[in-house]
This record gives C-alpha cells, structure tokens and sequence, in this order.
C-alpha cells in the first residue's frame, strides 16, 4: 500500500470523531429530538391539509435532527419532508422555493440527496424535479455547501 499518500483509514476515523463531537454540542437527548420532529410532524400536516406549502416546508426545514445516534428522528424528518414535497404541486414548486431562505434552501437539498440515496422509500421522479427547481434557484453553490457540509440529515 506505499502507492497510497493519504492514509484513508484516518479520514474516515477522523470524520466519524468530529460528528460525535458535534453531536455532543447538543443539549437535547435523543428522546427530546424524537418529541420535536412528532410536534413538528403534527403541524406540518395540518399546514399540508391547508394547503399551504410554503409554511409546512419551513416549518419541516427549521432545526433538522443532525448527528449520529438521531437515525429515527432524522428518518421521521425526511418522511415529512418528503410528504411536503410530494403534496405541492409542480406548478408551485418555484414559488415554494422562491420563498425559503438559502439555509432552507441548502437543508432541503440534503434531504432531497438523502432521499434519492434510498430510492426503494422515496419517490425519486419528485425529487429530482424539486433538485432542479432548488439549483436554479439557489445556484451551484447550494450544491457545494450541501457536500462540504459535514452534518447530515
């Protein structure tokens, strides 16, 4: 392995120290994590019911489940995100988006990269079209901010 000058193995331990690191600067456990994202859950579907998107998708983006150890709070988060964006219809997809500020605009687009990782729960023909929506929006620089981001979603 001399061929190698980055020692990957260190990366990547390296990588999984600072997220327990930034999951630590969180003051709430896991259990008050789960209790947000169902209060948010509730709100936001009555925010969909009323047909207001715009509302339930800032109110889905605002404070998003980050670190390890948060798999079902983040899970449910995305759920929901993806219930806002499959319940807006495609002709106001860009009003929606014209309307989020750039972070939501960025956390959006991480949970519509989280999304089309697990294409067996997610639509990704939906997703896609709102990752097009998001970009000529926001520019490539959304994109860039999402991957050098080290918090996922």
């Amino acid at each position: 392995m001399a061929h190698r000058k980055l020692a990957i193995d260190g990366v990547d331990a390296e990588d999984q120290q600072i997220t327990e690191q930034m999951q630590f600067m969180s003051t709430k456990s896991n259990e008050e994590v789960a209790s947000i994202v169902d209060q948010k859950a509730a709100a936001v579907r009555a925010a969909i019911t009323r047909g207001n998107s715009i509302e339930a998708l800032e109110k889905a983006l605002a404070d998003p489940p980050y670190g390890r150890g948060l798999e079902s709070a983040q899970s449910s988060n995305a759920q929901l995100v993806s219930e806002i964006l499959m319940a807006t219809r495609a002709q106001d997809i860009a009003s929606v988006i014209a309307n989020l500020a750039d972070e939501d605009r960025d956390v959006l687009l991480k949970y519509i990269y989280h999304g089309l990782a697990r294409p067996a729960e997610f639509n990704c023909g939906v997703l896609l079209s709102w990752h097009e929506r998001v970009v000529e929006n926001g520019g490539l620089g959304s994109i860039v901010r999402v991957m050098s981001d080290r918090r996922i979603v």
